[in-house]
């Protein structure tokens, strides 16, 4: 006799269908190497200074030397920004060190009912050594929702809650001290504690 089928909207029911392991390809986000840009903006120079020299030959005045570009000077690449501008664009935010494994189970995690989130809901933040006190952090990011998960900066431990979601800034705050890739067939109840934090954050 087979097993009966399962409605897609009762799967969030049964805990097991958030935990198997994905087994999807990591999908690689590039980057662009500080080299191509050190070397692009040495080439806009040396094709300026060569401008610059056919123009004097033909007896024409000289440009005036390139304005540094405020990009080199303050560089702003994600994750590089300074504290006072820290830039989150989705609802929802994962803040930690997130490896490619964990990615890939919170992908697995925020597609399934009843959260359903696409790639354009959540987005992952690491965070530096320096980052400003976390209620100045969560009024400033743009975040609505955030999921701390793992080791965070010193200057946020004494301000967290363990497992208990909190209202902070106006902002649903959650601290959760281990990754959840991690997590083993054991600690099924941290599991739990996990999801149904989620699913009172929706």
């Amino acid at each position: 006799m087979g097993t009966p089928e399962i409605p897609l909207a009762d799967l969030f029911q049964y805990d097991e269908i958030y935990w198997v392991p994905a087994d999807r390809g990591s999908v690689a986000h590039p980057l662009m190497d500080a080299s191509q840009i050190t070397d692009s903006s040495n080439q806009v120079k040396e094709n300026t200074s060569l401008r610059s020299e056919n123009l004097a030959e033909r007896g024409v005045a000289k440009l005036p030397e390139p304005i540094e570009n405020s990009f080199e000077s303050n560089p702003s690449l994600d994750g590089e920004s300074s504290k006072s501008n820290v830039r989150i664009s989705t609802p929802w935010a994962v803040i930690g060190h997130i490896s490619e494994q964990e990615k890939a189970r919170l992908t697995l995690i925020f597609s399934a009912p009843p959260l359903i989130l696409s790639a354009n809901d959540w987005s992952i933040y690491e965070p530096k050594d320096d980052e400003p006190v976390l209620s100045e952090f969560v009024n400033k990011a743009g975040a609505n929702k955030f999921i701390f998960l793992g080791q965070q900066p010193p200057v946020w431990q004494s301000d967290f809650q363990v497992t208990e979601l909190v209202q902070m800034e106006g902002k649903s705050v959650y601290f959760f001290p281990r990754l959840i890739s991690t997590l083993t067939d054991s600690e099924k109840s941290l599991k739990l504690v996990f999801w149904n934090a989620l699913k009172s954050m929706i």
